[in-house]
């Protein structure tokens, strides 16, 4: 058995042509996908099973499956770059030199982002939590600082709900960021939003000082976001500056 997923090109072409492709920042090539689409393309019979995916259902195959594919087909796409990305054997996926890239995943809906002049890159995407899970979980996910931040900026724009539900991802996207530098998951209340910006929709993140000490972390990440009516896609992603 190969060490590497192969997908054949007519699988890999399916599932490029009903993507859709994303704007979110410069600098970021993006693609949604609606897995409801690709049910009847039966990818957990026609392709081998890594072994992050061997015990799963047949609805996580799949979106693990799509996600590897299309993350594949955007790198040969705008890249040119005919690169086997998912190892039969490690969780993660294998980017080639100098590419960075990024896969989340909410109910039916899947996003992948690619970048080949990106320090660091993390997306996510995440359906609106509910005013219930908001208020019960918000102590998991809100610093005291961001809870003060809701409270003095933030509740002018967003109702609770949303902010739990912007803050929450937009730290699944920073952890992704770190993770390459880190190759540790860390705690949502390890780092804290310290600025944001309503009007272009950006914020800079940070991590608690012994955490960035600890992990060899930026003191800086800086992030963005982008609101549809049923969820919320956010990125943390710095590119180099060629100028």
């Amino acid at each position: 058995m190969s060490h590497y997923l192969y997908i054949p090109e007519q699988i890999s072409k399916s599932i490029y042509e009903i993507s859709s492709p994303i704007f979110l920042t410069s600098g970021l090539f993006c693609y949604g996908l609606d897995l409801a689409k690709t049910q009847h393309l039966h990818l957990d019979q026609r392709l081998e099973h890594p072994l992050k995916i061997a015990q799963a259902c047949v609805d996580r195959k799949n979106e693990y499956l799509c996600g590897r594919i299309l993350a594949q087909a955007v790198l040969n796409h705008h890249f040119g770059l005919d690169q086997l990305i998912t190892s039969m054997h490690e969780p993660l996926p294998i980017w080639p030199t100098h590419v960075l890239g990024s896969i989340s995943h909410s109910q039916n809906k899947l996003i992948v982002a690619l970048s080949n002049n990106a320090f660091y890159l993390g997306i996510d995407i995440e359906h609106w939590v509910t005013s219930e899970f908001a208020q019960e979980s918000a102590h998991l996910v809100l610093t005291p600082s961001e809870f003060d931040l809701w409270k003095s900026k933030v509740a002018d724009f967003f109702d609770f709900a949303r902010y739990v539900s912007l803050i929450f991802s937009v730290k699944e996207s920073l952890y992704k960021a770190v993770y390459p530098t880190a190759k540790q998951y860390i705690d949502f209340l390890e780092a804290s939003i310290v600025d944001i910006n309503f009007e272009n929709q950006t914020l800079t993140l940070t991590f608690l000082p012994e955490i960035q000490q600890r992990y060899q972390l930026l003191e800086r990440y800086d992030g963005g976001w982008t609101i549809e009516q049923d969820h919320i896609m956010t990125w943390v992603l710095q590119v180099r500056n060629f100028a």
